[in-house]
């Protein structure tokens, strides 16, 4: 066997300019593969902490039927044991009161449908981002029932600025009609259109007396320390809590939409992995068989001396998997080094910015090197190159060792 590998490198070296060709397309095309992969899962990764950054948390608790619904009257009553115990769970980080309803924001001049929502202004911060998307002004106070924090193009809208008064007016739990007047304290500038242009944040004790809700909350925004549980520890929070009052979901279900996006976007990469291994199984083929044909007498004096089809197969098998490993080695720097090179620099797709703020990206993008999608490419690659070795092979081992010698 350690001679026909010998002939096999000895091969691969007969011509170098079309064995290092066959090299660099393999390199460039798994190297490519390795930092899509990488582009993709960071972008993902943001998307996900973006989106589960402002108005929806890793998990949201509701009483049950509120997220069919999303009615004012189905809300949670006497809601501090349950935060209490939430926050004895190891595995959060962090949980927010909310107060959530439909509403008219209106100015001297205009007045647009909003979503209001009453947090605490404290605990908020350290569920969400939005304290930080503030700009110019500030975010709410605890200690404040006058204040509002609307969106940047909702004021816009309203010709509205800050410190200017404007007046909300929506309905109350018991049927009345709930109306207040704030000032503006601060413009929420998320990127995001449908948070700037129909979002509204009040502070959430003013919340509940403007709509007569007592202590009452919409729901509970809970932040956990693992990201990626939430599916899970949803789940095992709804089989430790009273889940027969209680709806306990993770992001994934409050907006299937974002999820079947990224599973959407996971299934047009495996048509990129395609095209690349087309492109990978083509350079090899080309490479082996060329070589095959060009050492048909070669193979005929073999095949005339004794040795057997197995050891011809084998030796061409042998030479196709060095070119694989060879390629592979060099895409794996390739794609390794761009993808943790960017990891820190970034991508900058700022020309780019509005469109991707609607799916919840910033104007850089950090690649995440994953080793499952690294392993799956390697692996792919060296498949491809054996796989397409298969016909060289079989041509060279049923060569006639007579027509084989005599051919020129």
């Amino acid at each position: 066997m350690l001679t026909f590998i010998k002939i096999a490198l000895r091969n691969i070296f007969r011509n170098t300019k079309r064995s290092l060709i066959t090299i660099s397309a393999i390199g460039f095309g798994l190297g490519a593969l390795i930092f899509i992969w990488s582009f993709v899962e960071g972008a993902h990764k943001q998307m996900i902490q973006n989106y589960t950054s402002y108005l929806t948390s890793h998990v949201l608790i509701h009483q049950k039927g509120y997220h069919e619904k999303s009615t004012l009257e189905t809300y949670l009553q006497s809601p501090g044991p349950l935060l209490s115990t939430l926050k004895q769970d190891p595995r959060i980080a962090a949980t927010s009161p909310r107060v959530r309803a439909d509403g008219l924001l209106s100015s001297s001049e205009s007045s647009a449908g909003v979503l209001i929502y009453g947090v605490d202004p404290d605990q908020e911060k350290n569920v969400s981002r939005l304290s930080q998307r503030v700009k110019p002004g500030a975010f709410l106070k605890p200690d404040s029932d006058k204040d509002i924090v609307i969106g940047a193009s909702l004021a816009k809208n309203l010709n509205v600025g800050l410190g200017d008064k404007v007046v909300i007016m929506s309905q109350a739990l018991d049927g009345s009609i709930a109306a207040g007047a704030f000032h503006i304290l601060g413009l929420l500038d998320t990127g995001v259109e449908e948070i700037d242009k129909g979002v509204v944040l009040l502070p959430l004790k003013a919340t509940q007396s403007l709509f007569v809700m007592d202590d009452g909350i919409s729901e509970i925004a809970v932040r956990l320390k693992t990201a990626s549980q939430a599916k899970p520890i949803a789940h095992d929070l709804a089989r430790n809590l009273p889940s027969a009052k209680l709806e306990i979901l993770p992001w994934q279900d409050v907006s299937p939409m974002m999820e079947q996006w990224i599973e959407f976007d996971n299934a047009f990469i495996w048509i990129i992995v395609i095209v690349v291994m087309i492109v990978v199984a083509i350079g090899i083929l080309n490479t082996v068989l060329m070589g095959v044909l060009e050492r048909t007498r070669e193979f005929g004096i073999l095949l005339a001396l004794g040795t057997n089809h197995k050891q011809i197969i084998a030796m061409v098998a042998w030479e196709s998997l060095f070119l694989g490993l060879v390629g592979s080695l060099a895409g794996l720097i390739i794609g390794s080094s761009s993808s943790l090179y960017f990891s820190t620099a970034g991508i900058d797709l700022s020309l780019f910015t509005s469109a991707m703020n609607s799916f919840y990206m910033d104007a850089f993008i950090y690649p995440v090197l994953h080793p499952g999608y690294v392993a799956v490419s390697v692996i792919l690659v060296l498949g491809t190159s054996m796989i397409v070795s298969i016909y060289p092979a079989w041509h060279a081992a049923h060569l006639k060792p007579v027509d084989a010698i005599r051919s020129i």
